[in-house]
């Protein structure tokens, strides 16, 4: 199998952060952003919509991150869906996808100088919905890091990477999550594309 994903799009960090945590045998092969790569007739033989990631399987590509993730926990095992806490996990992943990662993903590309001053309210609100779940929790699904976790954690770094002070338990949490080898060696991939951005990203 392979993945066409890029290490700065938070979709596809969650993919490939899940395939570290999961161990799959799975061939990462990086999207060079800035060219056509997405609109050629290949690529969008298996991604028609031009995005990533994409997961290329035996029976037929995959696209959308939670599609692949979990295609990936349905084959075993299962790793970022606790047994008892599905619904919630995908819960959270779901408000982690909408609102969080889609939102700074606008904050992260906007030239503008409130950057850093105040979070957006979609993230916000997210934000009150994670901490109320966190209480008296590591993750939101309790002790184990999980799905729901997972790109939410992603977005919300890079909203602190781009000035923006967090709330102290969505801080905290986040913080555990990057605790997690994948989850640091993720951002560690991410963090040379986030710095060689900010020229054409702060004009």
């Amino acid at each position: 199998m392979k993945l066409h994903y890029h290490p700065l799009s938070p979709y596809s960090r969650k993919v490939s952060t899940a395939i570290a945590m999961r161990g799959d045998p799975i061939e990462l092969v990086s999207i060079r952003l800035g060219t056509n790569a997405l609109a050629t007739p290949e690529f969008l033989a298996i991604s028609p919509f031009g995005k990533i990631p994409v997961l290329e399987t035996e029976s037929g590509p995959i696209i959308e991150s939670t599609s692949i993730i979990e295609y990936l926990e349905e084959q075993g095992p299962r790793c970022l869906l606790p047994v008892g806490s599905e619904r919630t996990a995908r819960h959270f992943d779901r408000l982690g996808d909408h609102y969080l990662i889609a939102t700074v993903a606008k904050y992260f590309w906007a030239r503008t100088s409130s950057k850093g001053k105040e979070a957006p309210d979609t993230a916000r609100k997210a934000w009150g919905l994670f901490a109320t779940e966190l209480r008296g929790r590591k993750f939101v699904c309790g002790d184990d890091f999980s799905l729901g976790d997972l790109g939410a954690a992603i977005a919300t770094d890079y909203f602190e990477r781009e000035g923006l002070e967090l709330p102290g338990a969505i801080r905290d949490w986040k913080n555990r999550c990057f605790e997690i080898r994948a989850m640091a060696d993720s951002l560690a991939a991410a963090v040379p594309f986030v710095e060689s951005t900010k020229p054409m990203r702060l004009k």
